[in-house]
């Protein structure tokens, strides 16, 4: 298509008679081009020049210095025209000039030309040299040239031959250290760190063109855990507190820049500690006290970067010394009176807040001991692991503060016999799951030397394809095929018999229970016979109805910044007052448990409905929380309707605060009452962005309003004074969740919880009411995989269509799912609660669900931390999510057994499941989203040499994204790092070659993207998200397939992109035609 000409038209000018005609004012286009192609052939000219004279640099020194220098001149030109023609030349994306720059570089010995080439390098990746500037520097860190050029550097100062040449190096490489991935990795293996910290030693007194790319550079060294250790060895401590007095507290982007190398450098502690003794803090604190001197963004950024430093120093006992003998508290305290009001000060706010806590003197939480009242004996020793904050990939540091962790290739290159050793168990041992996987079964004995014995090795693209599938999937010789599509076995009528009846329990707290009585009997009957810690004394009303949301979205909440501010601000003040005006314990479990030894020598009952308008004695609120996945420990009151709460640590830990779920009665109607859980630890929730806690009321639900409602208002999160008990070498402080709830009705009985409640008890329940409806059509069985560490029952589900001539059951691929790995993450089993509601409904998209696989399902993997109200762990103080690898059958049994069961399934029944999805709950962002597996995004070199097809693990969060509102394809990750390799999605991926194994997480709080962007999550969409899950599962074979057959007819190959249903259909118009190049276009 031809350009476009551009007319500029001027408006009519009047020109007096005395004044000159208006003559060549703007350039005509056709001398602009004329122009514009001289420069060109100038350009191709020299270029020319310059490669002809690369080729014998020794021979041709003169003319490669003359053509170096004109290049270099013309980069830097004053002419905009002939710069930008000049750079655009050296920038081609096909172009290999800077491969031929850098290789004369490496080779030539004239100092003058060096600099000359050096300069055209620089010049192409200047800040200020375009947006092509990009293209530059992705190309150098892909030809290695940082490498070259701190050689070069170092070569410099130990020859000490160009001082110009050396400046236009580090030039270079201060550019290259923002964009080289691997850059402190490459200089701490050329030696090169203590060369540049002598660079600053040497440089750090003249403010010359050198001092700011030395700082970017020593900015990115600091940041790396490695290279921060050499250079405080170095001593990098003493220049640095010298550079700070010689750049002076004037605001300047040399003085940032320096800030953020004390930001970095302070994570070390040994830095900290000379750093204190070098005096530096008092310095700081001086600086910060000018803070309102400074003006626009350099302010906020110089005030940021010194509140981080200070931070880290006060994590240490020498730093909080230091910053208390200088007055440091007071001059952050007047900052909190005079803070700014805009939006962007309110993260210094709380830094300063955190600081302050930090310092504040000894203030310990109000407890007897920080360990957890809840005490279980285990069988064994556990080993001491750290627990992770998060279920799978998550974090809420911005990448600016991260540490970069590099590694040698060496260990970035480890060898399989380097992961974490797995547990490989006999295949005797296997046969323990036979009765589990009835259905698969055959009345052939399987011949033990028929099996292989191997550990199944990691396989990515030949799913199926390494198993003999004849010997399996073929119908034995011993079992007839009838008329009527019904099968007869001679020797197999038992096992024919199981699989044909529909309810096949051995699940104890089930089968007991007779048909005909009400849920809430059921309930209150299945909850005595659940086994816990803590004696329990009811069971909370809203599991016994059964609650759920109502169906009307809920908004996020809009944060009240100055309330926030406000309460922020009287939490460091209620700390530094050595005592409370109010402090009264109202509920305390401790006590409870050593005065009064409740003993379960009944049924559990709920009597709300009864309590409901009886007033307590008193006018402040009364709770209670010991009922299952109540987790209460303590409540003081400070004011006449405030109160601080205490959680209960997960058992035999003392950590884990997160969830929350209590009752609370006695109250006024329409009065703000004030909670504050003052020991959360995660260092930030969703609270502070729109999420409410959830409130209960029996009232309302005797009124015929039942339901879980979003409520609160002033709901913010903070650090507070209280310190914690973190096993981190560096002090923490807790954080407090603070919200203010209005009770609709005068002394209900309401309950509080972080997320919607779903009890071991309300799965037994369910699965209770699933059996008494259960349809004929359906193969539905629930059995005890395994008990427990307190004995309470491990439910395993299967869900299938009975067998049929035309469609084998052991034709079917197996689908396996499993849920509530971390007991707080509650919404994980509303989840799969939605999944087994599809699969169990009488629909034809069910059905054919059923007819096309087997699924396997265990929906509580840790009842134990459901039951005593745990965050993250069960009883043995571990994240269940990374004992995959080697779980123990004595501590972590449902892990153990339900690995099994994947080993039998692989192993024995040749059978590799065709998917393998974790349920999970997210606590920091937003949506729904999935984590997959892909070998070219492994940590693992070995991982990435595998073959396999994208659109095998690709296609079901694509369908998934198609049928959900809230789910977040961009969210969808499929990367792994090392840590991650003991978790169940990728133990599975690599143990049992299952392609599509995945973590599904699913937020806490609400969408921002989607119909839903701005409102709660509730039990609804919940269960909506389980039921798509299934809807996507049971499209998922025939959709690949049909994909990939339009895909390879249309050499569709990027792996990057998942195809949309209108472009595959554009594919399929295209593979109808007869156009040539239908199979060009790339998707």
């Amino acid at each position: 298509r031809p350009a476009t000409s551009v007319h500029i038209s001027l408006p009519p000018t009047r020109v007096h008679s005395s004044a000159p005609p208006v003559v060549g004012m703007l350039p005509s286009r056709k001398n602009v081009n004329t122009r514009n192609m001289s420069e060109e052939t100038i350009n191709e000219a020299l270029v020319e020049k310059l490669q002809q004279y690369a080729a014998k640099p020794g021979d041709n020194v003169d003319q490669l210095r003359s053509v170096a220098a004109k290049l270099h001149s013309r980069t830097t030109s004053q002419d905009k025209q002939v710069k930008v023609l000049t750079l655009e030349r050296f920038r081609r994306k096909k172009s290999d000039l800077l491969t031929v720059i850098l290789n004369l570089l490496e080779t030539v010995r004239d100092h003058i030309t060096a600099t000359s080439l050096a300069g055209i390098i620089y010049e192409c990746i200047s800040p200020k040299s375009g947006l092509t500037r990009n293209n530059a520097l992705r190309k150098l860190v892909d030809l290695n040239a940082t490498n070259v050029f701190v050689k070069m550097v170092i070569q410099q100062l130990s020859t000490n031959t160009s001082e110009s040449f050396l400046q236009e190096l580090v030039l270079i490489l201060g550019q290259l250290a923002q964009k080289d991935p691997k850059f402190s990795l490459k200089v701490r293996l050329l030696n090169g760190v203590k060369t540049f910290h002598h660079l600053l030693k040497v440089h750090y007194h003249n403010h010359n063109k050198m001092m700011q790319p030395v700082l970017i550079i020593m900015k990115t060294l600091a940041r790396n855990v490695n290279t921060t250790a050499l250079l405080v060895k170095d001593g990098i401590a003493s220049t640095i507190e010298k550079t700070l007095l010689h750049v002076g507290f004037y605001p300047s982007i040399r003085l940032r820049l320096l800030l953020n190398v004390f930001n970095h450098l302070t994570k070390n502690n040994n830095f900290c500690v000379k750093m204190v003794k070098g005096g530096t803090v008092q310095l700081l604190v001086k600086m910060f006290d000018r803070w309102d001197k400074y003006e626009g963004k350099m302010k906020y950024k110089i005030c940021s970067y010194t509140l981080f430093t200070l931070q880290h120093v006060c994590s240490l006992k020498i730093g909080r010394s230091a910053l208390r003998s200088c007055s440091g508290q007071n001059v952050l305290y007047k900052f909190c009176q005079f803070c700014p009001d805009e939006k962007m000060y309110d993260t210094l706010l709380a830094r300063v807040c955190n600081i302050i806590s930090l310092c504040i003197e000894k203030k310990e939480l109000p407890v007897a001991t920080e360990q957890s009242p809840a005490q279980y004996q285990l069988p064994v020793k556990t080993v001491s692991t750290e627990v992770d904050d998060e279920s799978d990939d998550s974090g809420d540091a911005s990448a600016d503060d991260e540490n970069d962790v590099d590694k040698e290739d060496s260990e970035l290159n480890l060898q399989l016999n380097n992961l974490p050793q797995r547990s490989i168990r006999d295949l005797d041992s296997l046969k323990m799951y036979t009765k589990f996987w009835c259905e698969l079964q055959t009345d052939q004995k399987l011949k033990s030397d028929s099996i292989d014995n191997e550990p199944i090795a990691p396989q990515h693209s030949h799913h199926f394809s390494m198993y003999d599938r004849d010997n399996y999937f073929s119908i034995p010789p011993t079992i007839t095929r009838l008329p009527n599509n019904e099968r007869h076995s001679n020797t197999s009528n038992q096992w024919q018999a199981s699989i044909d009846n529909r309810s096949m329990y051995n699940l104890s707290a089930v089968d007991s229970l007779t048909p005909g009585k009400s849920r809430r009997s059921v309930y209150c009957e299945v909850a005595s016979s659940v086994r816990s810690i803590i004696p329990f004394v009811k069971v909370a009303y809203p599991d016994m109805v059964a609650s759920e949301s109502p169906t009307v979205l809920e908004p996020l909440n809009n944060k009240e910044r100055k309330t926030c501010r406000a309460k922020m601000i009287a939490c460091v003040e209620r700390g530094l007052k050595s005592e409370s005006n109010m402090a009264n314990v109202v509920y305390d479990l401790d006590t409870l448990l050593a005065n009064k030894r409740v003993e379960k020598t009944g049924k559990l009952i709920n009597n709300d409905e009864e309590r409901l308008r009886l007033k307590e004695s008193g006018y402040r609120l009364c709770f209670e929380s010991r009922f299952e996945s109540g987790n209460l420990r303590k409540v003081i009151q400070i004011g006449s309707r405030e109160y601080d709460l205490i959680l209960t640590p997960d058992v035999n830990s003392r950590e884990h605060c997160t969830w929350f779920y209590f009752e609370v009665s006695n109250m006024d109607a329409n009065l703000p009452y004030v909670f504050n859980i003052i020991n959360c630890e995660k260092s930030n929730s969703q609270f502070n962005f729109g999420m409410k806690p959830l409130l209960y009321s029996v009232k309302e639900a005797v009124l015929g309003n039942p339901g879980w409602v979003r409520e609160g208002s002033d709901i913010c999160y903070f650090r507070n004074p209280y310190p914690s008990s973190s096993k981190n070498q560096k002090k923490r402080t807790y954080l407090t969740a603070t919200f203010t709830i209005k009770f609709p009705h005068n002394y209900d009985i309401c309950y509080l919880a972080y997320h919607y409640p779903y009890t071991y008890s309300q799965l037994l329940t369910h699965i209770w009411c699933w059996k008494q409806s259960l349809m004929s059509n359906i193969v539905f069985r629930a059995e005890s995989l395994c008990l427990s560490l307190n004995k309470n029952e491990i439910p395993v589900l299967t869900i299938t269509a009975p067998d049929s001539y035309n469609n084998l059951i052991t034709d079917r691929e197996v689908i396996f799912l499993t849920a509530r790995v971390h007991p707080g993450e509650s919404n994980s089993s509303w989840i799969m609660h939605g999944t087994l509601q599809y699969l169990l409904e009488d629909s034809l998209a069910a059905a054919n669900a059923r007819m096309k696989y087997v699924f396997k399902v265990v929906p509580m993997l840790n009842p134990e931390g459901v039951i005593n109200g745990c965050n993250r762990c069960g009883l043995t103080n571990e994240d269940l999510n990374r004992r995959w690898s080697q779980p123990s059958a004595d501590l972590h049994p449902s892990i153990y057994h339900t690995k099994g069961l994947l080993d039998y399934c692989v192993r024995v029944l040749k059978k590799v499941p065709y998917v393998f999805c974790d349920f999970h709950g997210h606590s920091r962002r937003k949506n729904v989203f999935l984590y997959g597996c892909s070998s070219q995004e492994s940590w693992l070199e070995v991982d990435r040499d595998k073959v396999e097809e994208p659109l095998d693990f690709l296609m079901l969060p694509n369908i998934m994204s198609s049928l959900t509102t809230g789910f977040a394809l961009p969210l969808c990750k499929f990367s792994f790092e090392r840590h991650k390799e003991t978790t169940a999605r990728v133990t599975v991926w690599r143990e049992f070659g299952v392609k599509r194994s995945y973590t599904m997480e699913c937020s806490y709080c609400g969408c921002d993207v989607g119909p839903n962007k701005g409102f709660h999550l509730n039990t609804t969409h919940l269960k909506g998200i389980g039921n798509n899950f299934g809807v996507a599962i049971s499209c998922l074979y025939e959709e690949t397939q049909w994909r990939l057959k339009i895909i390879e007819a249309n050499q569709v190959i990027d792996r990057d992109h998942i195809p949309t249903n209108k472009e595959l259909s554009n594919l399929e118009e295209q593979d109808c035609s007869d156009s040539e190049d239908s199979s060009d276009d790339n998707y």
